[in-house]
């Protein structure tokens, strides 16, 4: 049963007295809920006796009160202090309690209520009914009618009264300000007038909110919104949705007497008498849901079969949706409006294939497209708009096919599955996507496979459907396989795809490797900050002009407006960065690029024993780098002495192996590795010598990058950096004034090839100074994003904390990436818990999930003037999650394009710092990645994570030794 049938039945069991005293009044019974089920929308109308709440309202004022020990004190003492009013002495019960549904519940006390200036007290049972979404305070039944001014946490407060049923008359100024307490905690005061039923006197107080948490659900304090940064003006891409409040979505049940098992006859049966409810509808077989209310709460419908039989259709009126629940719904809609534009559906996106950009030189061609999504936001429903981009070749995969038959003619089958599988390709008789799983060389177009009219051959089937003759005969088949959706069996749909019919998509490998290539593809696909908006006026303009378009939205009561959303931001200060001999100030780029790489180092160490190995081709390229790190060692404060060189004759992997093995000792600090070309299969197998069998640091560099005299310098100098790094030393830091608190990064990697391989990794700070890490990775045997192996590597973290520094942590702020909004639950309830196994009641948690893949973009200017914000803006309002505790950063410059900001939600605070303190920690983590002078676009511990991870999942694919845990050796 539902919270909300279970909170009804309650209320509908037989009304019990409650013993109240003769000089309040007589018996009474239990007050209830007035359910007005004709706003099925979950929102109950709290109704309370009229002598009960004269009598609460009378004694409100200069009274002090006795509680009992009834279950629901605590809170009820909570609320009445929260009032201004005191308990005097602590009597024993004389009620019980009962559970409700949604962590709701009632619960009976005995309250004594003593009168200032009279020796008479007056004893009444309470009966609390607590029904609270969001922590605040607690106001039991209608005793009131409430005003609420503007001051900060109106919000919270006026949610949590209406909570209670109880609804604000009007809005007044506010008379209080803000205050902060200790621990992070705050104390918002705004006047709150309260209006007493039959008076027009009304008497004011000040109501303190503090925070705390809420169980179960996403932690929800009541401060939220930092105040620390100069305000800034900021556009979004965001477009309010406004809908009609006469028209809403109403959700029926639908059943078939006899029952009719067939979804497509379900359908056909109920369309059959759509002029009866309208045609506009959503219906899956079972649930149907309409923009209109129908007369009747049932509503009965007779249609003839093919047989000439009769089945009655009952549409049974469950509720009226509320707004957060019709969010799928929604975004069903402008899938459609996408159709009726003619744009195709790429996973998430829709593309135009009408005007595509070509590339001839590499036979590409990049499909414009958007991508949206509606939600609920503090501002209200809106839609999220973003320019997309598709890149899809030319080239058949057969024509792939047959250049790697020609190259690999010994092992083309092999060849064949390492470059195919996990690419996604688009048939273009129909412009859908799939993704290669495998490829089946034992079958061809003539082929045979069993079809509702028989067997025929693929020859046959697309010239039948598609009228499509395909020219090889002998070509294998491309495999596909999907999960099948609502069935509960394990059974998979496997598609069969004829090559010459199939087009790559995406950016293969070959692809990325071809940097003026990339460069071609990126002065298509980057989009400045005014291009985006004129992308952004033009669908809107295409929406509302287009009446089929505007009539799907205008059909469910929606309208979409014509101008993007602007919210104020705030640009925290500029950084300080510390080196170890001087101070500067990173500016308003985030950019110490000049400083980093002429600045005597925070940490060094010096590397006395070493091993170089390179081939005999590559002789000068080796010459160039060890005369460029005599001359640029000594400006970073580091001594590197002369290596021991081995010159290999042949560029193989086995002789790769074979030196490293031979020449590793204990001694050896770090191994280099100069290769001819960069190989991902001698990379891989160079890593896990270094990383596993024969833990050392390792450093491989390619050959070609050390022949360009022009910029040889600076690519040496960027090699020492990483060096020193990965031998457990550190570059710089800017001041986190924290004590005793450890911060964490966890995020995952995925092999596409490999579903069942996965891959976390997490990494904890050891020093004050945020410079130095523990990293430990997670090999996982499923594909999950969700991590359940963290409670290992978080307890060895802690133990090596302890051993640095003598002492665990007061407190741990962990970062995870990697976790999309409809995982937020799971990782509050699955991953947080292992955390709190292990670190006990003496630390506290503060967990964040950080999101990088959004599609949110914010603007600054006007009047097609628009540029990028500022490193440092922060945006909290406006458009943030509504229920959650959220806020996005821009922490990066960039010189191309448009800037991508990060966005962050906190699902638990226990040490209570804040949103200023979270939002400023997390910018300044945001220096501390050493592979980059400057500022990355997530906190620093999660970017060594997602390092760690993808070296480990890509190429080591074991777990690593643990005497390299201490150091950056994933760098």
């Amino acid at each position: 049963m539902s919270g909300r049938g279970s909170l009804l039945s309650l209320f509908k069991k037989k009304d019990e007295p409650s013993e109240i005293s003769a000089s309040i009044g007589d018996q009474i019974k239990d007050s209830g809920l007035d359910a007005n089920q004709s706003l099925s929308s979950g929102e109950y109308r709290r109704v309370a006796r009229d002598n009960v709440a004269s009598e609460l309202a009378t004694s409100f004022q200069n009274v002090n009160i006795s509680v009992g020990r009834g279950r629901g004190r605590g809170h009820f003492l909570q609320t009445i202090m929260a009032g201004g009013i005191q308990p005097v002495e602590s009597i024993n019960t004389i009620g019980s309690s009962e559970g409700i549904d949604m962590g709701a519940t009632s619960s009976k006390f005995e309250v004594s209520v003593e009168k200032s200036g009279s020796d008479h007290n007056q004893n009444l049972v309470a009966d609390a009914k607590t029904c609270i979404t969001k922590p605040g305070l607690f106001l039991p039944n209608q005793i009131y009618g409430v005003k609420v001014g503007r001051g900060r946490g109106r919000g919270h407060f006026m949610q949590t009264i209406m909570a209670g049923g109880i609804q604000p008359v009007e809005s007044i100024n506010t008379t209080g300000s803000y205050e902060g307490i200790d621990m992070g905690a705050t104390s918002s005061k705004f006047e709150v007038s309260v209006e007493k039923s039959g008076s027009d006197h009304n008497q004011n107080l000040v109501a303190d909110a503090k925070t705390c948490i809420t169980k179960p659900g996403l932690f929800l304090p009541n401060q939220i919104y930092g105040v620390k940064g100069n305000q800034i003006n900021v556009s979004t891409n965001y477009i309010c949705l406004n809908s009609d409040p006469s028209k809403g979505v109403y959700l029926y049940e639908v059943r078939f007497n006899p029952n009719v098992d067939s979804i497509h006859l379900r359908i056909k049966y109920l369309n059959e008498h759509k002029d009866k409810f309208g045609g506009t509808k959503t219906f899956d077989g079972c649930l149907l849901y309409l923009p209109i209310l129908l007369k009747e709460e049932l509503t009965t419908f007779v249609t003839k079969t093919a047989e000439n039989g009769e089945i009655e259709i009952r549409l049974l009126f469950k509720k009226k949706e509320s707004l957060k629940d019709c969010i799928q719904l929604y975004n069903i809609l402008f899938d459609r409006i996408m159709r009726t534009l003619k744009y195709v559906k790429f996973d998430r996106k829709n593309f135009d294939p009408t005007q595509p950009k070509i590339i001839p030189i590499a036979k590409l061609e990049v499909w414009p497209g958007y991508v949206t999504a509606v939600d609920e936001y503090d501002g209200g429903l809106m839609l999220c708009c973003d320019v997309s981009h598709r890149l899809l070749c030319q080239r058949t995969v057969l024509e792939e096919l047959v250049d790697i038959y020609l190259q690999n003619k010994s092992c083309f089958q092999e060849q064949a599955k390492m470059y195919l599988l996990g690419s996604i390709i688009i048939t273009r008789y129909n412009n859908r996507t799939y993704r290669i799983d495998d490829i089946c060389f034992t079958e061809n177009p003539q082929s045979m496979f069993e079809t509702r009219n028989g067997s025929c051959s693929y020859i046959e089937y697309y010239k039948t459907h598609h009228n499509i003759n395909i020219k090889d005969i002998k070509q294998p088949l491309l495999i596909s396989k999907k999960q099948q959706k609502y069935e509960k069996n394990e059974d998979e749909i496997r598609y069969s795809l004829i090559p010459e019919l199939c087009y790559f998509t995406g950016i293969h490998d070959d692809i990325r490797a071809d940097k003026k290539l990339l460069r071609d593809i990126a002065a298509v696909t980057r989009v400045t900050p005014n291009q985006r908006i004129l992308a952004l006026e033009k669908y809107v303009k295409n929406v509302n002009t287009n009446v089929e378009a505007k009539q799907i939205l205008a059909n469910w009561g929606l309208t979409l407006a014509n101008n993007n959303v602007s919210v104020v931001g705030r640009k925290l200060l500029d950084e300080q960065i510390y080196f170890a001999n001087k101070t500067v100030s990173a500016g308003p780029n985030a950019d110490f690029s000049r400083d980093a790489t002429n600045s005597e180092l925070l940490d060094v160490v010096h590397i006395d024993n070493w091993l170089l190995i390179y081939h005999k081709n590559d002789f000068r390229a080796c010459n160039s780098f060890m005369k460029h790190m005599e001359t640029c060692c000594a400006a970073f404060g580091m001594r590197i002495n002369k290596p021991k060189t081995l010159t290999l004759d042949q560029d193989r992997i086995d002789s790769y192996v074979d030196a490293l093995r031979r020449n590793i000792v204990s001694e050896t600090q770090i191994v280099v590795c100069i290769c001819p070309t960069s190989r991902d299969d001698r990379y891989s197998a160079i890593k896990k010598i270094c990383c596993a069998e024969l833990p050392v640091a390792s450093q491989i560099i390619n050959a070609r990058t050390l022949l360009n005299d022009g910029k040889n310098r600076s690519i040496v100098q960027k090699i020492i950096l990483q060096m020193n790094c990965k031998l457990g030393g550190s570059l710089w830091s800017v001041k986190i004034p924290f004590k005793k608190v450890m911060i964490c990064g966890i995020d995952s990697y995925h092999d596409p090839s490999q579903k069942s391989s996965s891959v976390a990794a997490f990494v904890a700070s050891l020093n004050a100074t945020y410079t130095q890490w523990y990293s430990k990775a997670v090999v996982q045997t499923k594909r999950e994003e969700l991590v359940n192996g963290l409670t290992s590597a978080f307890e060895c973290a802690l133990k090596s904390y302890k051993r640095r520094n003598g002492y665990l942590p007061d407190s741990v702020i962990i970062y995870r990436d990697g976790v999309g909004d409809g995982q937020l639950n799971l990782c509050s309830m699955f991953e947080i818990p292992q955390f709190e196994a292990i670190s006990g009641k003496n630390i506290k948690i503060t967990f964040i999930v950080v999101q990088k893949r959004i599609n949110t973009r914010f603007f600054t200017g006007s009047n097609n003037n628009y540029t990028n914000p500022s490193p440092g803006t922060v945006v909290d309002k406006g458009i943030t999650r509504a229920q959650m505790y959220d806020f996005f950063l821009v922490s990066q410059s960039v010189r191309q394009g448009t800037v991508s900001p990060t966005h962050f939600v906190v699902l638990r605070d226990d040490s209570n710092y804040g949103p200023d303190i979270i939002q400023k920690l997390s910018y300044k983590l945001c220096f501390l990645y050493y592979n980059w002078p400057g500022t990355v676009c997530i906190p620093a511990c999660c970017m060594y994570a997602h390092k760690m991870a993808y070296l480990i999942g890509q190429s080591v694919q074991r777990n690593t030794s643990a005497t390299l845990a201490e150091k950056l050796f994933y760098l």
